[in-house]
């Protein structure tokens, strides 16, 4: 297990915390490969997970330590090299419980990709976000399929295009981050949110997700027939209405 993540079960949640303060949170793939597994196994026990960086910055991007030396062979090799990042993005998607990321500094690249990945996220006034890889010339989709169902064409054309750094509250425009709150007081909002989640019967965190995940790819019809039968479902299940 890497040093340079913490996971703690606090109450109902999950926290996982990335502790590499010296180095602006940078992610390496075997760091990313543990972080999938302790998303999926966070599934059997929480109600929902919560992620956060230690040090002034969320996640600076990726570390290039624990890479496969040299380059790929051909579109196969690099395809297969990548999939460790999208079963990362995947693994958020798949949860059945929310995920929560907590934003401070800078979040770029992979850092950007993972604080939009989140179900929910709570930025700092002063967070910053970008998607700097085409200025390193990388073909940025990797990070854009992060982003994809998350913020409009317009923002995604932008980040991309442009290199250029967003503040929060652009951010929140954008659909990346859900809520802004004054610096220092991220653990304060968490707090307000945590106590309705754990207040929440988990029948309800279950269907929720499942609601979302699958219905924003539906037409009107069918998401709300399939809203029709979670609610016929979810509410007469045990653990709701007092069953």
């Amino acid at each position: 297990m890497s040093n340079y993540l913490v996971t703690e079960l606090i109450g109902n949640g999950t926290y996982i915390t990335i502790d590499r303060a010296d180095c602006g949170g940078l992610m390496s793939d075997p760091m990313a490969i543990e972080f999938t597994k302790l998303i999926q196994r966070a599934n059997k026990k929480s109600k929902y997970i919560v992620v956060r960086s230690n040090g002034n910055d969320f996640c600076l991007g990726r570390d290039p330590t624990g890479k496969e030396p040299g380059r790929p062979n051909d579109a196969l090799d690099s395809r297969r090299r990548s999939k460790v990042i999208f079963d990362f993005y995947s693994a958020f998607r798949q949860s059945k419980i929310p995920t929560i990321s907590l934003i401070q500094g800078r979040a770029l690249g992979f850092g950007c990709a993972m604080a939009s990945v989140c179900d929910i996220t709570i930025s700092e006034e002063s967070a910053s976000f970008a998607l700097p890889e085409t200025g390193h010339n990388i073909m940025p989709t990797m990070a854009m399929s992060s982003l994809i169902d998350r913020v409009g064409m317009k923002g995604i054309l932008y980040l991309t295009y442009s290199n250029e750094d967003i503040d929060a509250i652009t951010a929140l425009a954008y659909g990346l981050v859900s809520k802004v709150v004054p610096d220092g007081k991220l653990d304060h909002h968490l707090n307000i949110l945590c106590k309705t989640l754990d207040k929440t019967p988990m029948p309800a965190i279950l269907g929720v997700k499942e609601y979302t995940a699958n219905a924003m790819s539906m037409s009107i019809e069918q998401a709300t027939q399939f809203a029709q039968n979670m609610h016929a479902t979810i509410n007469t299940s045990k653990g709701m209405m007092g069953n």
